[in-house]
């Protein structure tokens, strides 16, 4: 074998890598890089769909527990032998189609928790908390939320606005609204109906409640879809945006639904 003398080796390597080396060493690091960026996207886009499926069952729960909370305190009458206190659990606010994506839901109650959910501090001689009547209204405003308008007062003539449609509950795209009625008075409701279409509101047990929750990110694939919330049709543009349709049904208190 022919040894190459000891300078010659040293230069050619000092020379460093043929262009045929240097275009395999960038191939595989692009290959490499282009891989690393696949696992990256990959990952990203799954920590970023189980935030939303997270927000979006965080949203749904918030909601339904503030809704059905107002629901199920409405219509308490603390003295049923005082006429002052007659009250039925629906608003005369309540409405349909207040806009293209939500209805209206008007709550009365007599309570001694102002709209902040704090003890009424006008008291009786007893010291005990006085009992006063609350309007609550629910519908959603322009961004989106679940918005609450709250008074409280002495009287249904008395009241000072609290709570003026604060956003309470984001990514509420459909807020919709049927009606229990009782049509022949025999504490079972017959029929849901919409507002406005029962014979008497008086006879109104409880409410239906349709949402769609939405979360903020474009997370799952683009397509244009139809929701059916309750009887009413939401058409949604492909926007990527996870989406859950929540229904569920209330009592006013006093009534089994």
């Amino acid at each position: 074998m022919i040894r190459l003398p000891r300078q010659t080796r040293l230069c050619r390597a000092a020379q460093g890598l043929t262009l045929i080396e240097l275009i395999l060493a960038m191939a595989i690091s692009t290959l490499l890089v282009l891989g690393l960026i696949q696992i990256v996207s990959a990952t990203t886009a799954s920590v970023l769909l189980q935030e939303n499926q997270a927000q979006v069952q965080e949203r749904s729960r918030l909601a339904l527990k503030t809704l059905t909370g107002a629901i199920q305190t409405s219509g308490f009458n603390p003295e049923p032998w005082e006429e002052k206190y007659s009250v039925t659990g629906l608003g005369e606010e309540s409405a349909d189609n207040i806009s293209k994506t939500s209805d209206r839901l008007a709550l009365h109650t007599w309570t001694d928790l102002n709209c902040f959910n704090n003890r009424n501090p006008a008291q009786d001689s007893m010291g005990n908390s006085l009992y006063y009547f609350r309007e609550s209204v629910f519908d959603l405003n322009t961004d989106n939320h679940l918005a609450l308008l709250c008074r409280y007062g002495p009287s249904k003539t008395e009241l000072t606005t609290q709570i003026r449609r604060q956003g309470l509950v984001p990514g509420i795209e459909s807020f919709q609204v049927l009606y229990g009625q009782d049509s022949d008075q025999d504490g079972n409701i017959e029929a849901w109906v919409r507002a406005g279409q029962w014979s008497d509101s008086s006879h109104i047990l409880g409410v239906k409640i349709g949402l769609l929750v939405s979360g903020d990110d474009a997370v799952v694939d683009s397509e244009n879809r139809v929701y059916r919330i309750l009887e009413t049709l939401v058409t949604k543009a492909a926007d990527g945006r996870l989406r859950k349709i929540v229904q569920f049904a209330a009592a006013f208190r006093g009534w089994a639904g």
